[in-house]
């Protein structure tokens, strides 16, 4: 299935690519070894570190990172459809469009509370944190032709099959849910079973919250509502998001690493004094995080009747690395 946010990993230009990933990785480490003498936050058990701190970071999972708070969201379009409908699906894109999912599994994303989808296409793992009717669940399972692999743990084809005749497949749906587990407080869903253990095994520390490129971009974009970290091969790691309040308020954030951050934030001052992007991010600052060496910061606020999620779309446009350059 093809999706916006497997566009937003597709090789950024080379003209933008200033700064290997080993060299800003080598930055980012010793920012960390910087801090190491201040006292440091407890591991993250909520919000966007929270997610990062439960899943394994690999080669794989670390290329691409989609979270929503989605019950945050969820308030937020009930208030104000107009503005924050576009910050719908994040988490869980695949299936965001889909509505046959209650009836053929169980469980309906869009009901959750939270979202994570990492990794991207063949290789990706997903999990809905969601109050789940375990024995329902697994009930429809059976009757797509699931089996058991373990306790909690399904099977509804072989790793990364695609059986058009599924009822999933015909609705749509035609991977991600060969492999399941269900437990009473999540789903986690993935094409293969080793892409399954990034989530469903302990991750410890090497979880992607302590991952020294993705962990440091999440906690660059603090408390989001919704965001995507894309870190991909040969290109300029970058991450998006929205922060949001109850009564609505919203902030757009993008964040990326530089060795030399000073220069950057001179050219993304520049660059936000140009007619693009003093429209499309009105009022924007930028700043490097007091706590964190080699990390550039954009915000911008949303004003009232503006719908917020523009750093998402520039992302998926592969437009922001341009505000960087």
């Amino acid at each position: 299935m093809k999706t916006g946010v497997a566009n937003a990993t597709q090789p950024y230009h080379p003209l933008v690519i200033r700064r290997s990933c080993v060299a800003l990785v080598a930055v980012l480490l010793a920012g960390c070894s910087a801090e190491a003498d201040v006292p440091q936050p407890q591991q993250p058990t909520s919000g966007l570190l929270g997610a990062l701190a439960a899943v394994r970071a690999t080669d794989e999972s670390t290329v691409l990172v989609e979270y929503g708070d989605v019950a945050a969201v969820r308030a937020l379009v009930e208030r104000d459809a107009e503005r924050f409908r576009t910050l719908q699906g994040y988490g869980y894109s695949d299936v965001a469009r889909t509505r046959v999912l209650p009836e053929l599994v169980g469980f309906d994303p869009v009901s959750a509370n939270t979202a994570l989808r990492v990794g991207q296409p063949p290789t990706w793992a997903a999990v809905l944190r969601m109050d789940v009717d375990v024995a329902a669940v697994e009930a429809k399972i059976t009757a797509l032709g699931g089996e058991r692999a373990g306790s909690g743990t399904w099977k509804t084809a072989e790793d990364g099959e695609v059986d058009l005749d599924n009822p999933l497949a015909q609705a749509g749906v035609v991977s991600g849910f060969q492999n399941l587990r269900v437990d009473a407080g999540s789903v986690v869903h993935a094409p293969t079973g080793a892409a399954l253990k990034w989530i469903t095994e302990p991750a410890g520390d090497r979880s992607l919250a302590a991952d020294p490129m993705i962990g440091e971009l999440a906690r660059c974009l603090g408390d989001v509502s919704v965001a995507m970290i894309s870190n991909p091969a040969g290109g300029r790691p970058v991450a998006a998001g929205v922060r949001t309040t109850p009564a609505g308020e919203a902030t757009e954030v993008v964040c990326v690493p530089d060795e030399n951050p000073n220069a950057v934030k001179d050219v993304v001052r520049t660059n936000l004094e140009s007619p693009t992007w003093s429209e499309v991010l009105a009022g924007a600052t930028v700043e490097q995080p007091a706590d964190q060496t080699g990390v550039v910061r954009v915000l911008a606020p949303t004003a009232p009747g503006v719908g917020a999620g523009r750093v998402l779309v520039a992302l998926h446009r592969n437009d922001l690395p341009a505000l960087f350059s």
